[in-house]
């Protein structure tokens, strides 16, 4: 678990009215889990929020605009392709638990997913697969990554890009998403707090929308 993540881990399950201790903050469903850490990320990286805090610790000088947009734009660096790592991780995890026996090496089938989702090409005599935990702990659920990252962008978006300072929103995101835990179903949550159910277009055109180099330093320059 990232550090980030389980900091978060730590508000989550204060804001949760779960009465079930089973079901309280990210013991929720893997394709949820990501969403409330990938969202502080945004806020993080917001001038209008950072502003709030960040100060030189001698001279009490907020930290510089310029240097938060070169945080953003370090962040957008080879951002394709990492979004495309993680499409063929989620892919590979896939194939190594669909339908057993595989009929193929777990290295043959590595050659061949890599072949067709990543534009690196596969290293002959290598099998990294077998120390890459991810694929064994998440089982057919490393896409959860992509899921949670298109949500807390739709989020983002819809909701705080404006102003993440609105209470309105603030107390939706509290109501819808936060305080169920894993006490409710997550594309429910995620319908209450866009008010409306995302089609699968929308999720891509959130992950695409994600590489944009100005979506999240356009409001730094105006």
């Amino acid at each position: 678990v990232g550090s980030e993540t389980a900091a978060f881990a730590v508000i989550f399950i204060g804001w949760t009215w779960c009465t079930v201790a089973s079901g309280m903050g990210t013991r929720c469903p893997t394709d949820f889990a990501e969403v409330p850490s990938i969202l502080m990320e945004y806020f993080a990286n917001d001038y209008r929020v950072v502003s709030q805090f960040a100060r030189h610790y001698q001279t009490g000088q907020p930290l510089p605009k310029s240097m938060i947009s070169r945080l953003c734009e370090s962040k957008k660096v080879c951002a394709a392709t990492d979004m495309q790592l993680q499409v063929f991780y989620s892919v590979l995890d896939q194939a190594y638990h669909a339908m057993h026996p595989l009929g193929k090496s777990t290295t043959e089938i590595l050659k061949e997913t890599q072949r067709n989702f990543y534009g690196l090409p596969y290293i002959q005599n290598t099998a990294w697969q077998l120390r890459f935990s991810h694929l064994v702990g998440y089982g057919a659920k490393y896409y959860s990554y992509l899921m949670s990252r298109a949500v807390a962008t739709m989020v983002w978006k819809q909701c705080f890009m404006k102003n993440p300072f609105d209470r309105i929103m603030g107390e939706r995101y509290r109501r819808e998403m936060l305080g169920h835990g894993g006490g409710k179903e997550p594309m429910l949550m995620v319908k209450g707090m866009l008010q409306k159910c995302p089609t699968t277009e929308d999720f891509v055109d959130a992950l695409v929308l994600d590489l944009d180099p100005d979506f999240e330093s356009f409001f730094m320059d105006s």
